[in-house]
């Protein structure tokens, strides 16, 4: 199997390196795969309730135009129709990285996260933790790619990515991501603690208002 450099990889690269898998970027049929309850807007969702409204494609990444509503039964609302609405999950946030041996999976990383549930394009922390052996779709094991990324939250997935997923500096156990609205205070207060800086710029092609300027590691 052909293997490839993880590092500066856009999801467009991915897009076009594997086309046959191209359906993992779809989130709507992903979610449907997974036998979540999902739907396109403006399909009415089948019980009132909180759910997760975001696009059902989204190649620039850090959840941009995602929202958790709460959506009411039979009724149907005027949302864009490229997003579609899928039920919330509460519980842990896990990002784990695989590689493929021997024709399955195998878990290499797991980190979990600390979430800002009033905004999906953030989080406050990611921190390594152990393996923890959630087990996974046997039809996932036929993707034929050298490395896999899988998001859970309470042991459900929720996305899937041909490539690994954060990228931890070497020796680091915790990240805290820096916005451009984080004050030089937080910063030094951080630093002080032990923290390292590293640059890491994203702005979602300059769908985030507050774009990530890099993390502190340690």
């Amino acid at each position: 199997m052909e293997s490839y450099n993880l590092s500066d990889l856009e999801e467009w690269d991915i897009w076009d390196k594997f086309p046959e898998y191209r359906w993992t970027f779809n989130k709507l049929e992903l979610a449907l795969k997974l036998g979540h309850s999902a739907g396109p807007v403006p399909k009415p969702v089948p019980i009132t309730n909180e759910y997760v409204v975001r696009p059902i494609y989204n190649l620039s990444g850090m959840g941009v135009g995602a929202k958790i509503l709460t959506l009411e039964k039979d009724k149907v609302y005027d949302f864009a129709p490229s997003l579609f609405w899928c039920e919330r999950f509460i519980g842990d946030h896990l990002s784990i990285n695989y590689i493929k041996e021997n024709l399955v999976f195998k878990e290499v990383q797991t980190s979990k996260a600390t979430a800002n549930y009033n905004n999906l394009s953030r989080f406050e922390k990611w921190e390594l933790v152990e393996n923890k052996s959630i087990p996974i779709p046997s039809w996932v094991h036929d993707i034929n790619v050298p490395y896999l990324n899988i998001e859970f939250i309470n042991n459900k997935i929720i996305e899937i990515h041909l490539r690994w997923g954060i990228d931890f500096p070497e020796g680091a156990s915790e990240i805290i991501p820096v916005w451009h609205s984080t004050t030089v205070e937080q910063i030094s207060k951080l630093k002080a603690q032990g923290y390292s800086y590293v640059l890491s710029y994203m702005d979602a092609e300059k769908n985030l208002t507050d774009p990530r300027l890099g993390f502190l590691y340690k």
